[in-house]
């Protein structure tokens, strides 16, 4: 596989852009999908992702422009520059005029336990919003939920979720308490049985009877955890000054029901030409510790000692 390859300590990362590269388990060249192609701890052994990886899928300005300007997918389609800025940083990015109007700029740095993300866009001409969106392909995980602290659409206010969909489309969410939990009390019943790969009445049937309800995501304490077996994949954010983040996942990510894909958006307000916007995103891969654990990589992120008041 092409790309930049970075590692510290066990973990490894592999940084592509979206030029055609071979792919062995498939035996064909995957065009389009870039950014995170490969994350493992080499004390796990596989990647995370299937080979798609956590890439940049959709982007696009209004009103619209850019080459690409009327395409759902144009980062995938626009050309892209990759480059190692350092030991462990990599700068991928793409142009307005050749994707969809909007120049982003993505860098990634590895860190034993995590990789931070970086984005910074903006436009060439003054637009009045713009939307950008992150897919992730899991690789076989036996748990295919996300949990998260939030409110849902018409929900009293926010608690511990469990965030889950039935198919590629509909989302459902059911109340869930991770106090004390190990990693394994998190998966309360098969997902196998209450998933198909697009959105049926059946599924939508066996997701209610577990319990979830259809729902979607009102607001979210800007982070989102699974699990990789007993490893912790754990999404934190920091969103700019007018740039908002939405979670989304799906059932089906790689083409089976065990690779969900487990995604992000971000959308901006009205911005003027050269005008930059950024957000900040860290991904955590580490042996899962519990949830007060999580709670630490969160704040840690979120709030970085220095604006916390401490040394």
């Amino acid at each position: 596989m092409v790309g930049i390859e970075v590692s510290d300590g066990p973990l490894i990362a592999r940084v592509t852009d979206n030029s055609e590269r071979f792919i062995s388990q498939s035996d064909r060249a995957m065009s389009g999908y870039n950014g995170l192609a490969s994350l493992r701890d080499s004390r796990q052994g596989k990647n995370i992702f299937v080979h798609a990886g956590l890439n940049y899928e959709c982007g696009s300005t209004e009103p619209r422009t850019g080459r690409h300007r009327e395409a759902w997918n144009a980062p995938r389609l626009a050309p892209m520059t990759l480059e190692r800025l350092d030991g462990n940083r990599v700068r991928l990015s793409q142009t307005a005029d050749e994707a969809a109007g909007l120049n982003v700029v993505s860098e990634y740095v590895l860190r034993q336990p995590y990789v931070d993300l970086t984005v910074t866009f903006w436009p060439d001409v003054a637009i009045d919003s713009s939307s950008t969106f992150w897919a992730s392909y899991m690789n076989q995980v036996q748990n295919t939920s996300l949990f998260l602290r939030g409110a849902v659409k018409d929900g009293v206010c926010p608690t511990w979720l469990e965030y889950t969909s039935a198919g590629h489309g509909k989302t459902f969410a059911r109340p869930f308490d991770p106090t004390g939990r190990p990693w394994h009390e998190y998966l309360r019943d098969n997902p196998v049985l209450r998933q198909r790969m697009k959105d049926t009445p059946e599924g939508a049937a066996a997701a209610e009877e577990a319990g979830f309800a259809e729902a979607e995501i009102a607001s979210f304490d800007l982070f989102q955890f699974g699990f990789v077996d007993d490893y912790l994949f754990l999404l934190v954010f920091r969103q700019g000054a007018g740039v908002s983040i939405l979670p989304w996942i799906s059932a089906v990510g790689g083409g089976a029901i065990r690779s969900p894909a487990w995604d992000f958006g971000a959308k901006s307000g009205g911005q003027q030409a050269g005008e930059k916007r950024t957000f900040q995103a860290r991904l955590v891969f580490k042996p899962f510790q519990g949830i007060e654990d999580v709670l630490q990589e969160v704040t840690d992120f979120q709030e970085p000692r220095g604006e916390r008041g401490e040394p």
